[in-house]
């Protein structure tokens, strides 16, 4: 969905690719919180890379990636639906990323079209891990390694059909499953502010970004994504990663627990962790043709 900017606003575009959890929050002004989850073994033990149904979850870190061109830095943007020309990355681990100015405005979302495996299917037997959607304390819940929440704007997909995500049946026939979802939002002035704050380290990185014109007028594109990526800067010489049996989207379970007992296995009733068979998808930009998120909404 296209935004529509006046004078003297310009376009927030945030691309969101990999493993990643949305949750639409209904209850009270519709917002949503995207959640990445830790995909690393932690040095303490608390987070391993066995899985409940002892397969080996492959590595997986989240990044934020952004152009230079943005910094107000004298550089060329880039063309227009490619990757930034000059490309900023920076790692995120046990971090929330917050947008200023905010938005006091409903986040238009339709759960049901985005084509996204949902966890919803499993209500009643397996629910989000509590203080997921709360202030994280020091060495809370090592589980969740990153978390937005957006408010106002739009949130589509990239790719993907809408008839996927309304399968009930996600796990048990192949779909064409969202490689990436889009957020945008019309922002008002000349410049953001990202604000990246460590949950254990206490300590806030401020990023003031200004709007540069990409084609279709003034824009600030970041892209905020876990992945097994090896192309991070994306560059689209780089063969894309494909693999149709998305066993990554695994790690998506460390974010909930079972309503009942403690195997989310024996809650589903199932001897393998559930995950989505991918359709290939249409050639882009790497980054968004290997794994796939999962949704749920609330109430």
């Amino acid at each position: 969905m296209s935004v529509q900017a006046g004078s003297g606003d310009f376009r927030l575009s945030v691309e969101f690719a990999g493993l990643c959890l949305y949750v639409i929050d209904r209850r009270q002004a519709p917002s949503v919180s995207v959640l990445m989850p830790t995909c690393v073994p932690t040095p303490n033990g608390r987070v391993k890379a066995e899985h409940e149904d002892k397969s080996s979850g492959a590595r997986h870190v989240p990044y934020l990636l952004a152009n230079l061109a943005n910094f107000g830095q004298s550089v060329p943007s880039g063309l227009a639906g490619d990757g930034p020309q000059f490309g900023v990355v920076r790692r995120l681990s046990r971090e929330e990323i917050l947008f200023e100015p905010d938005e006091r405005t409903s986040a238009e979302v339709d759960l049901d079209r985005l084509p996204l495996p949902d966890f919803g299917n499993y209500k009643g037997k397996i629910g989000l891990r509590d203080g997921l959607l709360r202030d994280v304390t020091r060495d809370a819940l090592p589980e969740l390694n990153v978390r937005t929440v957006l408010k106002g704007g739009a949130l589509g997909a990239t790719t993907g059909t809408a008839a996927a995500g309304g399968n009930p049946n996600w796990d048990e026939s192949e779909a064409d499953w969202a490689g990436s979802l889009r957020w945008t939002r019309t922002v008002p002035g000349n410049s953001l502010t990202v604000r990246i704050r460590g949950w254990d380290s206490g300590q806030e990185t401020p990023l003031a970004l200004t709007p540069v014109n990409r084609g279709n007028g003034p824009v600030i594109e970041l892209k905020i994504a876990n992945l097994c990526e090896e192309n991070a800067l994306e560059w689209k010489e780089f063969e894309p990663k494909f693999e149709r049996r998305d066993v990554d989207f695994k790690w998506l379970y460390r974010l909930f627990a079972p309503n009942v007992g403690s195997s989310i296995l024996a809650a589903l009733g199932k001897k393998e962790l559930p995950y989505p068979l991918l359709k290939p998808r249409g050639a882009r930009t790497t980054g968004n043709t290997g794994c796939t998120g999962g949704k749920i909404g609330l109430p």
